[in-house]
């Protein structure tokens, strides 16, 4: 045991560094050095790995447990981006909502001002319901008969969507990797809105040559909308949509949320890189020419999303309203990417979720790359990521609490 352990201390102190360096990959842009990112992709084996050497330290009663206790809790914060167990918490805030819908209804019905002693509380029950999700074309390279996507009939994937879409019955939608061969984007969005059962719908198509785009459906009025271009060579996209809350009373005025709907740059990994990645998890094999590529991709990757995070930083900055960003971003919550964009905001996997998160179901290892963030005050009653969908992504939900967004 104690050759083993001259062994496994420095071994723990590599570890150890590994891991710190690892939780320090969202504070250094992509722009500055492009080989750290790749690191953070093993923070969660790292912690992992931390984990047991605290409990093979533990196991000994040895001073060194202290150690590795002390790098697991400085990267505490880093890992609860990955795993939560709210379930509790989530189940009394829902209940505490719905206990005070009833005592909103009741202050309703009376239209009296003399209940604005209670106006905190019945507030509390006004929630928004979002999803977002990528398409990833409704499935169009998976099935060559489903080219036209406004006809259901020849597209399961739509109709697969459909049943979701309309059983989560969310206020506001937003897609990304959106494709209409059939009359374009708008009249796909058409469509949605007739079998959702939405009043309003924004699209952004990325080239009027190629119906190929963003789509927002939503319950609530698109007072205003705006693309956010992210430059002339990249299929990656932007835009927001300003929504408009009525209030049920008349002394307060309507509640407005800036929405953000994002599709950040991917790694535009080819099939060749695919088939490498598959074959070195099957026959253990290690491809180094291979995966030179995808390390390329990969760095690059990082490098282009820094760039684009910039760009809508800059927009986030000069927005007065509450907000809420969505969307695919294509990174990891140990990111440089992701650390820009939740500055300042929630996260509602991080108030409502449960369990380990991931939300990229494609061929490569399973990230958290999907996320709904919002500002204050407003607060995640509630949180699901749903797989039975046709795409290399989860559906992402997410309820939130808006009431106090309403003001005199």
């Amino acid at each position: 045991m104690k050759l083993i352990n001259i062994i496994a201390f420095p071994a723990t102190i590599v570890l150890a560094i590994l891991l710190m360096l690892s939780g320090l990959v969202p504070t250094v842009s992509p722009d500055t050095n492009s080989w750290l990112p790749l690191l953070g992709l093993a923070f969660p084996i790292l912690f992992l790995l931390m984990v047991l050497a605290l409990i093979y330290w533990l196991i000994q009663w040895k001073w060194r447990s202290l150690f590795a206790l002390s790098c697991l809790l400085l990267n505490l914060g880093q890992a609860s981006l990955y795993i939560q167990w709210n379930d509790l918490k989530a189940k009394d805030a829902k209940t505490d909502s719905q206990g005070n819908d009833a005592n909103s209804k009741d202050a309703n019905s009376k239209d009296d001002e003399s209940h604005l002693d209670k106006e905190a509380l019945d507030l509390n029950a006004k929630n928004l319901k979002i999803i977002t999700y990528n398409t990833q074309l409704f499935g169009l390279y998976q099935n060559e008969s489903s080219v036209d996507i406004v006809n259901t009939e020849y597209m399961p994937a739509m109709d697969s969507f459909l049943q979701v879409l309309k059983r989560e019955n969310a206020d506001v939608v937003c897609l990304q990797e959106v494709y209409a061969k059939a009359g374009g984007l708008k009249a796909l969005a058409r469509f949605l809105k007739a079998e959702g059962g939405y009043d309003y719908s924004q699209t952004y198509t990325l080239s009027e040559r190629r119906p190929y785009g963003m789509i927002v459906l939503s319950k609530y009025q698109i007072k205003r909308w705006q693309p956010i271009s992210l430059g002339a060579q990249t299929g990656n996209m932007a835009m927001w949509v300003d929504v408009e809350i009525p209030s049920e009373y008349k002394f307060l005025r309507n509640a407005r949320i800036r929405i953000y709907n994002l599709h950040l740059q991917s790694f535009r990994f080819a099939k060749k890189d695919f088939e490498v990645m598959q074959k070195q998890t099957q026959q253990q094999q290690i491809d180094i020419e291979g995966s030179k590529g995808i390390i390329t991709r990969l760095r690059m990757g990082y490098q282009r999303r820094a760039q684009q995070v910039k760009i809508i930083k800059e927009n986030l900055l000069v927005c007065d309203f509450p907000k809420v960003i969505c969307g695919d971003f294509n990174d990891i919550p140990v990111s440089y990417s992701y650390r820009q964009l939740s500055s300042g905001m929630r996260d509602a996997f991080v108030e409502a979720g449960s369990g380990l998160e991931t939300t990229y179901k494609g061929s490569m290892p399973s990230f958290r790359i999907d996320y709904i963030l919002f500002d204050n005050p407003m607060r995640a009653l509630q949180y699901r990521s749903i797989k039975e969908v046709p795409s290399d992504h989860k559906l992402v939900m997410a309820e939130l609490q808006v009431g106090q967004l309403f003001r005199r």
